[in-house]
């Protein structure tokens, strides 16, 4: 429990601080598919802003510690490098959730499994990309045309369209 008042005071410091610096912002990665049906212990918060606002963002939150601020993200994958960022669209389909009892945008749940799709961490790893993709198809409707979309966006129908049919056969 002290792991998870940790990160809802966290949370709490870094929505006032974007909010007051005017950075647009998402939480995702983990923390987002928590927000959409993942029940695994959340361990710390992602952060996506516009590669316009990303110096801005770490300024004002450059006392927090194990904080991953990013944007524009190029990812290496055997089959070619994948694009990550935020972009208009985004933000419009952005949700306000409750994580931890503060309020936060967070990441749109097509933009969230196509992050995953693109990195597809096991556990054995560490990580848990797979494990979370189940949990948010399983929990969420997906706006399929959304969804291919942002695959197309990302350059990333090489990597994601196949492990994503496990899970939306009709992708």
């Amino acid at each position: 429990m002290q792991r998870h008042e940790a990160l809802r005071l966290k949370l709490s410091i870094i929505e006032k601080r974007l909010k007051k610096a005017g950075v647009r912002w998402v939480v995702f990665a983990g923390a987002a598919a928590h927000c959409y049906g993942s029940r695994r212990e959340m361990t710390d918060i992602d952060i996506l802003v516009k590669a316009v606002d990303l110096e801005k963002a770490k300024t004002a939150l450059k006392d927090i510690e194990n904080l991953d601020i990013v944007a524009d993200l190029e990812i290496s994958t055997s089959q070619g490098v994948c694009r990550f960022f935020m972009d208009d669209e985004m933000i419009t389909r952005t949700r306000w959730m409750q994580l931890l009892g503060v309020t936060v945008p967070v990441i749109p749940v097509e933009d969230n499994i196509v992050f995953k799709a693109i990195l597809q961490r096991e556990e054995n790893q560490g990580k848990h990309d797979i494990e979370d993709i189940k949990c948010m198809t399983k929990n969420e409707k997906i706006n399929l045309e959304y969804l291919e979309k942002r695959i197309r966006k990302c350059q990333a129908e090489r990597r994601a369209k196949p492990l994503l049919r496990l899970f939306i056969p009709t992708i």
